[in-house]
């Protein structure tokens, strides 16, 4: 049978408990009755003719069956989340962003001041490159900022491109009189020189030196050490250089001593992107596009 001709409230009744992995929160998401909420899986598994689920503990787990189910339900109903199933009022209010750490000195100092005047939890969390489709749809996290478009597009998702930047290669007194005459930095060049590697992900993840391999080349990493904070002592103290998003220096605080060449091939060319929710709550669709609004003078 097709699953989206079944009773709407059987199915709002199976995706949340696929989605909570409990009886008690899906009642009280739907404003029912954990007995009704009972009935509504009994009926389920009797036109389905499928368990569906089976109890370990306190928590319902979803068979393969119910999680291809859901599959199907959950671009439909993450983008209607607020006329299907209401908004609790008065609940904790909480937003979590994915962004990479060079936006941070962008991003944090707006986040804090929002945290305060909607009183809201905001957690931001670094990025990775990988598929964040089902946290977002699923609502465990409430936006991806991110370079690149890497994301499994659906309708239930809004997908904007905020702008573009260009890297740069950020360097340090020791470094100077080596590149003083330079105006920009050929591709082909970054491997000429050694490097601190500030990045959270792993170099064979990093875009810059998987464009690289492909030429054959590679950049020596001196010092390696997840942390954009450290970028500015670490280039003042040794002949490094740092390779970044323009927009991380236009807003680090701390360029001391520090100078840039713009990297000249358009592979050293990003473009921003968002992905968020359809249906949000207004509180949250005014803080994204506050973001957005942050974020747009960065990348042109």
């Amino acid at each position: 049978m097709n699953i989206l001709q079944m009773d709407m409230n059987l199915l709002k009744v199976l995706y949340l408990l696929t989605s909570t992995g409990s009886s008690q929160k899906t009642a009280d998401r739907l404003g029912i009755s954990t007995s009704a909420v009972s009935h509504a899986l009994a009926r389920l598994r009797e036109v389905l003719d499928e368990p569906l689920f089976r109890r370990e503990g306190h928590r319902q787990i979803p068979t393969l069956f119910a999680l291809s189910l859901k599959e199907k339900l959950t671009p439909l109903f993450s983008s209607l989340d607020g006329e299907l199933f209401g908004h609790v009022q008065d609940a904790p209010r909480n937003f979590t962003l994915v962004a990479p750490p060079a936006l941070h000195p962008i991003l944090l100092p707006l986040l804090a001041q929002k945290s305060t005047l909607v009183n809201a939890d905001i957690r931001c969390q670094n990025f990775e490159r990988r598929s964040w489709r089902n946290e977002l749809l699923e609502g465990s996290i409430d936006m991806v900022i991110a370079i690149g478009d890497h994301q499994q597009r659906t309708s239930a998702l809004r997908y904007e491109l905020l702008g573009s930047t260009r890297l740069v290669a950020v360097f340090g007194p020791p470094l100077q009189p080596v590149l003083q005459h330079k105006s920009g930095l050929a591709f082909s060049e970054l491997a000429d020189y050694a490097h601190y590697y500030c990045h959270p992900w792993p170099q064979a993840e990093n875009e810059l030196d998987r464009q690289l391999e492909r030429q054959g080349l590679q950049r020596r990493i001196q010092l390696s050490c997840a942390d954009y904070a450290q970028l500015p002592p670490v280039l003042r103290a040794a002949p490094l250089m740092a390779v970044v998003p323009q927009p991380w220096f236009s807003a680090q605080q701390d360029k001391q001593g520090l100078l840039t060449l713009p990297i000249l091939d358009n592979l050293a060319i990003g473009h921003l992107f968002s992905y968020y929710r359809q249906g949000e709550v207004e509180w949250k669709k005014r803080l994204i596009s506050t973001l957005h609004t942050q974020l747009r003078p960065y990348y042109q």
